[in-house]
């Protein structure tokens, strides 16, 4: 009977020890499964060189995986961007996605900003790109898509001008081979000398308009002048400012 007795205290004690072991294992398991979780979730940027690397959590605890640009999920949105010269970025993690695009925003919005200022044809491409990957982060609030609106806008804007200025020199080549046309007296010159005339105004409306100036209707034609360069930032007298009259 004793023997029986203690038989079955040894296996109800070790049912208890197993029961334990599985609860501790359990435990182990779901604490495992949930910091692998959270740390799915995570993402941070590091400078690397000339670009700003993206890492996404790894299904694990601990671990982050570099996004590719070649990423079919998130390449497009979260791969390498480029510094521009002289910026600093510091290493930085956020706990969420939505943390991630929100910090973006502040960073790149501003290099866009910057380009766009600069008014040249590939810094203002580059804004443009810069632009089109903010757009395109899920998590900004409506007030950022707002500035990513008005930021879009003066780009087109400041691309728009660029392409008057262009305009303006391509008139300007014609006129000077009508011109030469002209001067030369053969065949085309009588058809050359209206064209001339015509294009003049059409070369400083060009010229106005990718400074942004009102371009004033002239009540007669202008009179005929020498085809000179476009100049996109000289400045113009004031519009109610008159010329000296002659000294008495």
């Amino acid at each position: 009977m004793a023997d029986a007795h203690t038989q079955t205290a040894r296996r109800g004690g070790g049912l208890s020890r197993l029961v334990l072991w599985l609860l501790v294992l359990g435990l182990l398991v779901a604490v495992w499964w949930l910091a692998s979780e959270r740390n799915l979730r995570r993402f941070s940027w590091r400078p690397d060189e000339s670009v700003l690397t993206i890492s996404k959590g790894r299904f694990f605890p601990l671990g982050m995986a570099n996004i590719a640009a070649d990423d079919p999920q998130l390449g497009k949105v979260y791969g390498p961007i480029p510094i521009p010269q002289g910026a600093k970025v510091s290493e930085q993690e956020f706990d969420d996605q939505t943390a991630l695009d929100r910090a973006l925003f502040d960073l790149v919005v501003p290099w866009a900003r910057a380009d766009a200022q600069k008014g040249e044809e590939k810094s203002i491409a580059e804004a443009g790109r810069l632009v089109d990957r903010a757009t395109a982060l899920p998590g900004l609030t409506a007030e950022q898509h707002q500035q990513l609106a008005g930021l879009r806008g003066e780009l087109a804007f400041t691309a728009a001008r660029q392409e008057l200025l262009q305009a303006a020199k391509l008139v300007l080549s014609a006129r000077r081979k009508l011109q030469s046309v002209e001067e030369s007296g053969g065949e085309h010159a009588l058809e050359a000398g209206p064209m001339l005339r015509e294009l003049e105004g059409i070369q400083g409306l060009l010229e106005d308009s990718s400074q942004s100036k009102l371009h004033p209707t002239p009540s007669a034609p202008p009179a005929s002048r020498q085809p000179t360069a476009p100049k996109p930032n000289s400045p113009t007298p004031d519009a109610g400012t008159s010329p000296p009259g002659p000294t008495r």
